[in-house]
């Protein structure tokens, strides 16, 4: 099913079929959090991931601490149907463990820190946690995790304390990976293109960055749209307000002001009407689309954060053990060059081939989970097709609202250009209920010449 949505929604992507046809993770949660999670196992896809956890993050209103003020926030989970109050420094434990525990998974950067915040900043980092927990939470792996489990349920105060004591001697996800032997196998099952899947990412990295970056100012504009219509209606109540002394000889003895103030009043109903709806084509411009749209790129930025990580570190470590090898064994070889006994360089060159051996054991630990992690972009790009159907269906909506209100405002335009008793002199017409065609608009001067 996966496959066929795909292929419907992006014939250009079944090229990258390998990555999405299974993703190899164990889908199973037991009652007990599994601390060390099965790395090779049943494939998921979008939808599944998205059905594993629900996460919101709300800001509690009163703001806590005697001096410095630090907020606190709401962390509700659907999956373990659990509430508790978190402080961002919590975050940060979880986030500073995970990437001990996992270092080459998917773990989402944090918004930033700030002392001053704003209640925009608020705002801003509250979705960002939110983000954050969820794909946490969603990850067919860490998910399954005890510190995950212990974040979303404990109730304890100090929570960040508590998960430092508790887990300050976690080991990473290499180490207690109880099936090793297996780890080759599956590399060379797999066809992994480190440096292929690093440009890739840079790609899709960078594309979905603008993709945001234009529905940003997507919705600054639909906010600043609403923000100008409610201007104009409110200059036009107050060009139609009552109490204004205008002498007769202006009028030409005619009512024709009263009634185009009348036609003001009804227009500014209807500028308001504007600015209200797209008010709130803000709101769903803004969580249909904006926020959907930075879910995927934190997914993209966490892969490229872990590439990054397992290139200066996995392969940091291997070059290093490397240049060590050959030091000792250039000593070795000068050592017998003298007719020195190097017994002793050569237990510590078994210790150091050793060393090489497990480095390149990890290091092949990192490619796969790497490759994994790239299957799980992979799944994630299906959330593009919600997006774009949320889009085009506000879009639609919206000029269907626009549509009723700017055939209301047809009528009054009409009713003001009939109060002045004559035609325009190139023969304009406005009938009563209906627009004039577009070659009978008036395109004359808007002042008279003194």
């Amino acid at each position: 099913m996966f496959k066929l949505f795909i292929e419907k929604n992006w014939p250009d992507l079944t090229q990258y079929e390998h990555c999405f046809s299974s993703i190899f993770y164990d889908g199973r949660v037991s009652s007990m959090m599994n601390p060390c999670p099965t790395v090779f196992s049943e494939s998921f896809d979008y939808f599944q991931i998205m059905n594993f956890d629900d996460v919101t993050v709300d800001v509690i209103p009163e703001r806590k601490g005697m001096i410095m003020k630090h907020v606190e926030y709401m962390v509700k989970s659907k999956f373990h149907s659990t509430t508790v109050q978190r402080r961002y420094t919590d975050f940060e434990v979880l986030y500073d463990l995970l990437i001990s525990r996992y270092p080459y998974r998917l773990v989402p950067r944090l918004p930033p820190k700030k002392i001053g915040m704003t209640d925009h900043f608020i705002n801003t980092r509250r979705r960002a946690l939110s983000r954050f927990m969820n794909i946490v939470a969603r990850h067919p792996t860490i998910r399954k995790d005890d510190i995950v489990h212990f974040f979303l349920t404990s109730e304890s105060s100090e929570v960040h304390s508590r998960m430092k004591e508790r887990y300050k001697n976690v080991l990473d996800e290499f180490v207690t990976l109880p099936n090793k032997d297996e780890i080759e196998k599956q590399l060379n099952a797999m066809s992994c293109d480190v440096q292929g899947m690093k440009d890739e990412l840079s790609k899709m990295l960078k594309s979905v960055q603008v993709i945001r970056d234009l529905s940003e100012k997507l919705v600054s504009r639909t906010q600043k749209t609403a923000f100008d219509y409610q201007l104009f209606s409110n200059e036009l109540c107050v060009l139609a307000g009552e109490g204004q002394t205008v002498s007769a000889w202006s009028l030409h003895q005619g009512d024709s002001w009263s009634k185009i103030r009348e036609g003001m009043r009804s227009l500014s109903v209807q500028f308001s009407n504007l600015s209200e709806r797209f008010g709130r084509q803000k709101l769903q411009e803004d969580v249909a689309i904006l926020e959907n749209i930075s879910y995927i790129l934190d997914v993209l930025q966490g892969v490229k954060d872990l590439a990054d990580r397992r290139e200066k570190g996995v392969n940091k470590e291997h070059q290093a053990a490397f240049n060590r090898i050959q030091q000792l064994k250039k000593q070795k070889g000068s050592m017998t060059a003298r007719g020195q006994d190097g017994a002793s360089i050569s237990g510590r060159i078994e210790q150091q081939e050793s060393l090489i051996n497990n480095i390149q054991l990890r290091n092949n630990f990192s490619v796969l989970c790497l490759n994994l992690e790239m299957q799980l972009v992979y799944s994630y790009l299906a959330h593009f097709g919600v997006i774009w159907n949320s889009f085009a269906n506000t879009q639609l909506n919206l000029n269907q609202d626009l549509l009723e209100i700017w055939q209301k405002v047809i009528p009054t335009t009409a009713m003001m250009i009939n109060t002045q008793g004559s035609e325009p002199q190139n023969g304009a017409r406005a009938a009563q209920g209906s627009a004039p065609s577009a070659p009978d608009l008036y395109t004359g001067p808007m002042f008279y010449d003194m």
